[in-house]
């Protein structure tokens, strides 16, 4: 992510460039409704990333940016002395701390200058003062900061704070386990409407589905369904495996028999047959011979005795040739 800012008398506006590990590319830029120093501006460019960051709930980030001044503060190398930083300081720490994995780099302007363009181009759109400005899709509010005035005016910095980091899963904790519900009419009666859909079990807040299982225990289910089709694929593939080598090792010494028309053959005799003849063990298993009338591509052949009778079809691996 790359990040900077500018401001001018007509106004200031923070430009961002993120790139993303696919590579693609993307730009954007704010325009701020008040004026302010291009520090602030810098600051404020570098926590509307980081916000649009935690929104989007990225595990590993790496922020470029040209001023050392902002980037050596962030890394504690340098003080900030100026009491209207304090406050941006404080917030891009604590967004930082949010994320984690955030890698801090200074480069230099001329490796930045698509982020300076945006920040350029939305401090010219400033508007004046009688026009409005009507957005049309997402804005990012940065909070506003108010720096201290030699003691006398103090920045209730944190309720904001604590507004910003509230829990959405405490009031309906706080109703299930206590039945306790907020003091706003609208939340209360909110919670009181939603609050079947969840239920507090050991410690954790769970979500109904509609088959009233916990979507939690649903999501372990799931798991462990394909867990068991990964199984069952692999042992398909262990089987398939060990045919091929079973019908690999058998083909070896198989020896193909083909036949052309007019070969002189002999027949296996059939069980039905033979269990009409007498002589024992000594009967040959063999009847014939027989000359092929007809071939089929399928491995069959029809067969005519000497005495005119028709056989067949037969398959070929009934047939052995005779010799005179």
């Amino acid at each position: 992510m790359y990040f900077d800012g500018a401001s001018h008398r007509s106004g200031a506006g923070p430009g961002v460039i993120f790139v993303s590990p696919e590579g693609d590319v993307l730009p954007y830029a704010f325009t701020l409704t008040q004026n302010c120093s291009n520090n602030e501006a810098e600051y404020q460019a570098l926590i509307l990333r980081l916000e649009m960051a935690v929104d989007a709930k990225y595990l590993e980030l790496k922020v470029y940016g040209d001023s050392m001044l902002i980037i050596n503060q962030l890394l504690d190398i340098y003080e900030v002395r100026k009491p209207e930083l304090v406050p941006f300081n404080n917030y891009a720490r604590r967004l930082i701390a949010w994320l984690g994995d955030v890698t801090l780099e200074h480069v230099p302007r001329g490796e930045n200058r698509q982020a300076d363009a945006l920040a350029k181009l939305a401090s010219t759109l400033a508007l004046p003062d009688h026009e409005t400005h009507v957005p049309i899709c997402r804005s990012w509010v940065i909070p506003i900061f108010e720096s201290e005035d030699n003691g006398e005016r103090e920045v209730n910095v944190v309720s904001v704070l604590e507004i910003e980091t509230e829990d959405w899963r405490q009031p309906f904790i706080d109703y299930l386990q206590h039945g306790k519900l907020p003091d706003d009419p609208h939340r209360r009666t909110d919670v009181k409407r939603r609050a079947p859909r969840f239920i507090y079990y050991k410690d954790t807040l769970y979500r109904r589905s509609f088959e009233g299982l916990f979507l939690h225990n649903a999501r372990l289910r799931l798991e462990e369904l394909e867990a068991l089709d990964e199984k069952r694929l692999e042992a398909q593939q262990h089987l398939e495996c060990y045919q091929a080598r079973m019908s690999k090792s058998f083909n070896k010494k198989v020896r193909l028999r083909s036949f052309q028309k007019g070969d002189l053959v002999l027949a296996v005799r059939r069980p039905i047959n033979t269990t009409h003849k007498i002589g024992g063990k000594f009967i040959s298993k063999w009847d014939g011979p027989y000359v092929v009338q007809e071939v089929y591509s399928s491995g069959a052949y029809k067969l005519v005795a000497e005495d005119g009778l028709r056989v067949g079809p037969i398959n070929g691996k009934f047939l052995k040739r005779y010799y005179h």
